[in-house]
């Protein structure tokens, strides 16, 4: 009873507030009624949760797991936040030795690794390539500067207002979907903690962090390939696989933006293109009297529009 006073005390304040924000991906107005210092301090907490349930479970973790490969995150986490939109979030990154093929951002940029990505059967990324691990923490990253879950929180929280169930906890926060917010699993024994995105969250999160890797010095073709090895896997519910559209549409877009994130990897002065959603341009039908055994490939307009 008392969290759901307090749930709808803090709902009521930041309808009081307003809830208009700025994007600092794409400088556009966004819902959201937190200040980034509210995802540092949501950050903060699902992280220690998580932290807290693997010591329980005597886990290893960060150097206690494998202090050069913990470094070597530590270093590609530095090298995206300093071309990332909010460089000054206090970015972490932690190292679990679980067999989890997974990796999550919470909100304020605390990153969580698990060893299972990089599994020699199993995995997701090659253990030895820089630019496949830099291609999951851009990805990441981006969930966390596009403030993807606050986001999240605020719409769901103008439902609750409206006379739905009101829960603000964090690992118990509903999306405007009814999903939660940042799950609680429980995977070969483990007490895991996951992020629930909507699939436009995840698409988005898939652009910004092509350029980030790319204006970070980390090849861009590493994501198309990680990401079409991935739509090859069928993996399990707690992994980094089950929400990829089995179609592979999240490698297409990237291959589609792939040209663009080269050139700024050749040239990292290269200013950020538009990273909203791009449309792909409406083909038009041939004049009768054209050749039909000849056609030409649709073209993708590099034009975006709003998400």
């Amino acid at each position: 009873m008392r969290r759901i006073k307090y749930g709808i005390f803090l709902a009521t304040s930041l309808m009081a507030l307003g809830g208009c924000a700025k994007d600092y991906v794409t400088g556009k107005s966004s819902y959201n009624w937190f200040k980034v210092s509210d995802d540092v301090g949501l950050g903060k907490q699902v992280l220690g949760a998580q932290l807290q349930a693997f010591q329980g479970k005597n886990v290893k973790v960060d150097e206690s797991a494998d202090q050069e490969m913990l470094q070597r995150l530590e270093a590609i986490v530095n090298n995206l936040a300093e071309v990332s939109h909010l460089p000054n979030l206090p970015y972490e990154v932690h190292l679990a030795d679980a067999p989890i093929v997974n990796a999550w951002a919470a909100p304020g940029g605390k990153i969580m690794v698990y060893s299972g990505l990089w599994d020699p059967k199993k995995g997701l990324v090659n253990k030895l390539s820089d630019d496949e691990i830099a291609a999951v923490l851009a990805h990441e990253m981006a969930h966390a500067t596009a403030r993807h879950v606050t986001e999240s929180l605020s719409k769901n929280m103008t439902i609750m207002l409206a006379g739905t169930v009101v829960s603000t906890g964090i690992a118990a926060g509903g999306s405007a979907t009814g999903a939660n917010i940042f799950e609680q699993f429980f995977s070969t024994g483990f007490n895991i903690y996951a992020p629930s995105y909507s699939r436009k969250n995840e698409l988005e999160a898939d652009r910004i962090g092509l350029f980030y890797m790319a204006k970070a010095g980390y090849n861009p073709q590493a994501a198309v390939e990680v990401w079409q090895r991935a739509a090859r896997t069928r993996g399990d519910p707690y992994s980094i696989f089950a929400s990829h559209p089995p179609s592979g549409e999240r490698a297409k877009q990237l291959a589609v933006l792939l040209p663009q994130a080269m050139e700024i990897y050749k040239n990292p002065v290269l200013p950020y293109p538009s990273l909203n959603k791009p449309k792909k341009q409406k083909t038009q039908k041939a004049p009768q009297n054209q050749n039909p055994t000849r056609s030409d490939p649709p073209g993708i307009s590099i034009k975006r529009s709003d998400l």
